[in-house]
Protein backbone atom coordinates (compact mmCIF):
# COMPACT_ATOMS: atom_id res chain seq x y z
CA UNK A 1 0.00 0.00 0.00
CA UNK A 2 1.58 3.39 -0.95
CA UNK A 3 2.11 6.51 1.15
CA UNK A 4 3.24 9.82 1.35
CA UNK A 5 3.80 12.89 4.15
CA UNK A 6 1.71 15.80 3.06
CA UNK A 7 0.92 18.98 4.72
CA UNK A 8 -1.82 19.54 6.69
CA UNK A 9 -2.97 21.89 3.61
CA UNK A 10 -2.94 19.60 1.33
CA UNK A 11 -5.74 17.62 2.94
CA UNK A 12 -8.43 19.69 1.64
CA UNK A 13 -11.13 22.39 3.27
CA UNK A 14 -12.70 18.93 4.70
CA UNK A 15 -10.73 18.74 7.25
CA UNK A 16 -11.38 21.71 9.88
CA UNK A 17 -9.24 21.57 13.04
CA UNK A 18 -11.30 20.85 16.06
CA UNK A 19 -11.22 22.63 18.55
CA UNK A 20 -8.46 21.93 20.74
CA UNK A 21 -6.20 22.76 17.61
CA UNK A 22 -7.91 25.73 16.97
CA UNK A 23 -6.88 26.79 20.83
CA UNK A 24 -3.73 25.49 20.77
CA UNK A 25 -3.22 27.53 17.49
CA UNK A 26 -0.12 25.45 15.60
CA UNK A 27 1.81 26.85 13.19
CA UNK A 28 1.53 23.85 10.58
CA UNK A 29 0.93 20.26 10.68
CA UNK A 30 1.71 17.08 8.72
CA UNK A 31 -0.29 13.62 7.54
CA UNK A 32 0.47 10.31 6.47
CA UNK A 33 -1.59 8.99 3.73
CA UNK A 34 -2.35 5.67 2.94
CA UNK A 35 -4.64 4.82 0.00
CA UNK A 36 -6.27 7.96 0.81
CA UNK A 37 -7.37 7.60 4.45
CA UNK A 38 -5.36 9.40 6.45
CA UNK A 39 -2.94 6.95 8.87
CA UNK A 40 -0.93 9.33 10.93
CA UNK A 41 -1.03 13.09 11.63
CA UNK A 42 0.50 15.86 14.03
CA UNK A 43 0.72 19.24 14.45
CA UNK A 44 3.59 21.64 14.42
CA UNK A 45 4.92 24.65 16.06
CA UNK A 46 7.89 26.66 14.97
CA UNK A 47 7.18 29.99 16.24
CA UNK A 48 7.46 28.50 19.85
CA UNK A 49 9.92 30.35 22.73
CA UNK A 50 13.45 29.08 22.87
CA UNK A 51 14.03 26.77 25.59
CA UNK A 52 18.31 27.23 27.08
CA UNK A 53 18.92 29.18 23.84
CA UNK A 54 18.02 26.41 21.80
CA UNK A 55 14.96 26.97 19.12
CA UNK A 56 12.72 24.57 20.08
CA UNK A 57 9.93 23.22 17.59
CA UNK A 58 6.72 21.10 18.81
CA UNK A 59 5.30 17.81 17.67
CA UNK A 60 1.52 17.26 19.13
CA UNK A 61 -2.31 16.40 18.42
CA UNK A 62 -0.23 13.28 17.87
CA UNK A 63 -2.76 10.55 16.14
CA UNK A 64 -1.81 7.28 14.64
CA UNK A 65 -2.77 3.30 16.16
CA UNK A 66 0.61 2.18 14.55
CA UNK A 67 3.60 3.05 15.99
CA UNK A 68 5.82 2.65 12.33
CA UNK A 69 3.03 5.05 10.75
CA UNK A 70 4.06 7.26 13.89
CA UNK A 71 7.66 7.15 13.95
CA UNK A 72 7.43 7.84 10.06
CA UNK A 73 5.68 10.59 10.69
CA UNK A 74 7.90 11.99 13.14
CA UNK A 75 10.74 11.46 11.24
CA UNK A 76 9.47 13.91 8.93
CA UNK A 77 8.10 16.38 11.38
CA UNK A 78 11.95 16.46 12.83
CA UNK A 79 13.30 17.28 9.56
CA UNK A 80 10.74 19.69 9.12
CA UNK A 81 10.98 21.81 12.01
CA UNK A 82 15.09 21.63 11.45
CA UNK A 83 14.78 22.92 8.06
CA UNK A 84 12.99 26.38 9.74
CA UNK A 85 15.64 26.42 12.19
CA UNK A 86 14.49 24.50 15.07
CA UNK A 87 17.60 23.06 17.08
CA UNK A 88 15.41 20.53 19.15
CA UNK A 89 12.00 18.78 18.89
CA UNK A 90 9.56 18.13 21.94
CA UNK A 91 6.52 16.10 22.32
CA UNK A 92 3.92 15.01 22.91
CA UNK A 93 3.43 18.34 23.67
CA UNK A 94 0.43 20.54 22.39
CA UNK A 95 2.06 23.81 21.74
CA UNK A 96 2.79 24.74 25.34
CA UNK A 97 2.43 23.22 28.92
CA UNK A 98 -0.70 25.00 29.16
CA UNK A 99 -2.50 22.33 27.55
CA UNK A 100 -1.68 18.50 26.42
CA UNK A 101 1.29 16.92 26.59
CA UNK A 102 2.93 13.98 28.53
CA UNK A 103 3.22 10.19 27.70
CA UNK A 104 3.01 8.07 31.01
CA UNK A 105 6.54 6.24 31.49
CA UNK A 106 5.27 4.44 34.67
CA UNK A 107 2.14 3.24 36.51
CA UNK A 108 0.55 0.98 39.21
CA UNK A 109 -2.02 0.54 37.22
CA UNK A 110 -4.60 2.22 38.91
CA UNK A 111 -7.89 3.66 36.65
CA UNK A 112 -7.14 7.27 34.62
CA UNK A 113 -8.60 10.09 36.96
CA UNK A 114 -10.42 13.04 34.91
CA UNK A 115 -8.61 15.19 32.74
CA UNK A 116 -5.46 12.95 32.74
CA UNK A 117 -3.44 12.76 30.00
CA UNK A 118 -3.19 9.11 28.86
CA UNK A 119 -2.27 8.84 25.34
CA UNK A 120 -2.27 5.25 23.68
CA UNK A 121 0.91 3.21 23.84
CA UNK A 122 1.35 3.91 20.16
CA UNK A 123 1.87 7.11 20.80
CA UNK A 124 5.05 6.84 22.94
CA UNK A 125 6.33 3.74 21.36
CA UNK A 126 6.83 5.91 17.67
CA UNK A 127 8.44 8.98 19.76
CA UNK A 128 11.10 6.20 20.98
CA UNK A 129 11.42 4.68 17.63
CA UNK A 130 11.97 7.97 15.92
CA UNK A 131 14.71 8.71 18.76
CA UNK A 132 13.15 10.66 21.15
CA UNK A 133 13.97 10.06 24.93
CA UNK A 134 13.04 11.96 27.99
CA UNK A 135 13.52 15.31 28.31
CA UNK A 136 11.81 16.32 31.78
CA UNK A 137 9.36 13.63 33.85
CA UNK A 138 6.12 14.30 35.62
CA UNK A 139 4.67 12.41 38.64
CA UNK A 140 1.06 11.94 40.34
CA UNK A 141 0.42 11.17 44.31
CA UNK A 142 -2.28 9.47 45.79
CA UNK A 143 -3.86 10.98 49.21
CA UNK A 144 -5.13 7.18 49.80
CA UNK A 145 -7.56 8.84 53.40
CA UNK A 146 -8.04 12.51 53.66
CA UNK A 147 -7.17 13.33 57.22
CA UNK A 148 -8.35 16.73 59.07
CA UNK A 149 -5.72 18.81 58.41
CA UNK A 150 -6.90 22.38 59.05
CA UNK A 151 -4.23 24.82 59.04
CA UNK A 152 -5.02 28.17 59.95
CA UNK A 153 -1.40 29.49 59.97
CA UNK A 154 -1.28 32.65 57.55
CA UNK A 155 1.87 35.24 57.70
CA UNK A 156 1.12 38.72 58.39
CA UNK A 157 -0.97 40.06 55.70
CA UNK A 158 -2.30 37.26 53.87
CA UNK A 159 -6.06 35.78 53.54
CA UNK A 160 -7.06 33.06 52.09
CA UNK A 161 -10.53 32.90 50.60
CA UNK A 162 -12.59 31.17 47.74
CA UNK A 163 -12.63 31.94 44.29
CA UNK A 164 -14.80 34.76 42.93
CA UNK A 165 -15.83 36.13 39.47
CA UNK A 166 -13.49 39.00 39.38
CA UNK A 167 -10.58 37.28 39.90
CA UNK A 168 -10.14 35.81 36.21
CA UNK A 169 -7.26 39.03 35.13
CA UNK A 170 -5.33 38.81 38.49
CA UNK A 171 -5.05 34.49 38.96
CA UNK A 172 -4.22 34.80 34.94
CA UNK A 173 -1.26 37.17 35.95
CA UNK A 174 -0.51 35.37 39.02
CA UNK A 175 -0.19 31.92 37.31
CA UNK A 176 1.75 33.33 34.44
CA UNK A 177 4.26 34.72 36.66
CA UNK A 178 4.52 30.99 38.93
CA UNK A 179 4.70 29.26 35.40
CA UNK A 180 7.43 31.24 33.89
CA UNK A 181 10.18 28.87 34.94
CA UNK A 182 8.66 25.54 34.16
CA UNK A 183 10.43 23.49 31.29
CA UNK A 184 8.88 24.57 27.72
CA UNK A 185 6.34 27.28 28.84
CA UNK A 186 5.35 29.63 27.02
CA UNK A 187 2.98 32.39 27.65
CA UNK A 188 -1.37 32.54 27.80
CA UNK A 189 -2.97 35.59 26.40
CA UNK A 190 -6.01 36.13 28.67
CA UNK A 191 -9.13 35.12 26.13
CA UNK A 192 -7.10 31.55 25.68
CA UNK A 193 -6.80 31.43 29.78
CA UNK A 194 -10.68 32.33 29.95
CA UNK A 195 -11.06 29.27 27.47
CA UNK A 196 -9.07 26.65 29.35
CA UNK A 197 -9.86 27.44 32.39
CA UNK A 198 -13.38 28.51 32.72
CA UNK A 199 -14.74 25.71 31.53
CA UNK A 200 -13.25 23.78 34.62
CA UNK A 201 -13.88 26.37 37.70
CA UNK A 202 -17.83 26.66 36.41
CA UNK A 203 -17.72 22.77 37.22
CA UNK A 204 -15.93 23.42 40.50
CA UNK A 205 -17.41 24.31 43.89
CA UNK A 206 -16.23 27.29 44.24
CA UNK A 207 -14.62 26.74 48.04
CA UNK A 208 -12.40 24.16 46.32
CA UNK A 209 -10.94 27.00 44.62
CA UNK A 210 -8.64 29.24 46.86
CA UNK A 211 -6.80 32.42 46.58
CA UNK A 212 -4.26 33.45 48.62
CA UNK A 213 -3.91 37.34 49.21
CA UNK A 214 -1.76 40.05 50.32
CA UNK A 215 -3.28 43.61 50.60
CA UNK A 216 -6.43 42.49 48.40
CA UNK A 217 -4.12 40.99 45.67
CA UNK A 218 -3.90 37.42 44.80
CA UNK A 219 -0.59 36.01 45.21
CA UNK A 220 -1.46 32.38 45.18
CA UNK A 221 -4.32 29.76 44.25
CA UNK A 222 -5.10 26.21 44.39
CA UNK A 223 -7.91 24.52 42.13
CA UNK A 224 -9.02 21.13 43.26
CA UNK A 225 -11.75 19.31 41.28
CA UNK A 226 -13.97 16.03 41.36
CA UNK A 227 -12.84 13.21 39.73
CA UNK A 228 -15.25 12.86 37.36
CA UNK A 229 -13.91 9.96 35.76
CA UNK A 230 -15.28 7.98 38.34
CA UNK A 231 -18.25 9.00 37.54
CA UNK A 232 -18.30 7.78 34.42
CA UNK A 233 -17.30 4.35 35.60
CA UNK A 234 -20.34 4.07 37.41
CA UNK A 235 -18.34 4.61 40.79
CA UNK A 236 -18.68 6.94 43.37
CA UNK A 237 -16.90 10.53 43.47
CA UNK A 238 -14.77 10.38 46.54
CA UNK A 239 -11.61 11.59 45.00
CA UNK A 240 -10.51 15.37 44.81
CA UNK A 241 -7.95 16.37 41.96
CA UNK A 242 -5.26 18.73 43.21
CA UNK A 243 -4.64 19.87 39.96
CA UNK A 244 -3.22 23.14 39.86
CA UNK A 245 -0.96 25.01 42.71
CA UNK A 246 0.87 28.45 41.65
CA UNK A 247 2.40 30.68 44.14
CA UNK A 248 3.80 34.17 42.73
CA UNK A 249 7.84 33.82 42.76
CA UNK A 250 7.61 36.56 45.46
CA UNK A 251 6.03 34.62 47.92
CA UNK A 252 7.77 31.44 47.50
CA UNK A 253 9.56 30.04 50.59
CA UNK A 254 6.99 30.77 53.11
CA UNK A 255 5.00 27.63 53.51
CA UNK A 256 2.08 28.89 51.77
CA UNK A 257 1.60 26.10 48.68
CA UNK A 258 1.77 23.72 51.05
CA UNK A 259 -0.90 25.44 53.56
CA UNK A 260 -3.20 26.14 50.53
CA UNK A 261 -3.00 22.08 49.64
CA UNK A 262 -3.79 21.54 53.36
CA UNK A 263 -6.67 23.93 53.37
CA UNK A 264 -8.19 22.82 50.08
CA UNK A 265 -7.77 18.91 50.86
CA UNK A 266 -9.61 19.84 54.62
CA UNK A 267 -12.41 21.25 52.57
CA UNK A 268 -12.85 18.63 50.31
CA UNK A 269 -13.01 16.41 53.42
CA UNK A 270 -15.60 18.23 55.09
CA UNK A 271 -17.65 17.58 51.92
CA UNK A 272 -17.46 13.81 51.46
CA UNK A 273 -14.34 13.35 49.69
CA UNK A 274 -12.03 10.87 50.90
CA UNK A 275 -8.92 10.47 48.62
CA UNK A 276 -7.18 13.42 47.03
CA UNK A 277 -4.82 13.22 43.55
CA UNK A 278 -1.89 15.39 43.86
CA UNK A 279 -1.56 15.77 39.68
CA UNK A 280 1.22 15.74 36.90
CA UNK A 281 3.69 17.78 38.82
CA UNK A 282 7.29 18.10 37.75
CA UNK A 283 9.22 16.03 39.30
CA UNK A 284 11.84 19.15 40.23
CA UNK A 285 8.66 21.53 41.09
CA UNK A 286 8.25 22.51 45.20
CA UNK A 287 4.49 20.85 44.82
CA UNK A 288 6.11 17.50 44.61
CA UNK A 289 8.08 18.25 47.98
CA UNK A 290 4.31 19.45 49.54
CA UNK A 291 2.90 15.99 48.21
CA UNK A 292 6.11 14.03 49.53
CA UNK A 293 4.57 14.73 52.90
CA UNK A 294 0.98 13.67 51.99
CA UNK A 295 0.76 10.97 49.23
CA UNK A 296 2.28 8.49 47.40
CA UNK A 297 3.49 8.37 43.36
CA UNK A 298 1.51 6.07 41.51
CA UNK A 299 2.00 7.63 38.09
CA UNK A 300 4.56 9.18 36.23
CA UNK A 301 5.52 10.56 33.05
CA UNK A 302 7.78 12.34 30.40
CA UNK A 303 8.17 15.11 27.42
CA UNK A 304 10.22 13.12 25.04
CA UNK A 305 12.92 15.10 22.89
CA UNK A 306 15.87 15.04 20.23
CA UNK A 307 18.16 16.74 18.88
CA UNK A 308 17.75 18.04 15.28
Amino acid sequence: MSAEIVSWSALGPERTPDPAEALTRPDGGLALVRDGRVAASAALWWRAPVVADRPTGRIGHAAWADPDDGARLLAAAADSLRQRGQAQAVGPLDGSTWFGYRVVTESDGRAPFWLEPAPAAAISQAFARAGFRPVARYLSSAVDALASEADDRLADGLAVRSFRTTDWVPLHDVLLRAFAGNPFYAPLDLDRFLALYGPLVSQVDPDLVLVAEAEGRPVAVVLALPDLAQARRGEPVDTVIVKTLAVDPAWRGRGLGGLLVRQVQERARQRGFRRAVHALMHADNASVRISAALGTPFRRYALLGRDL
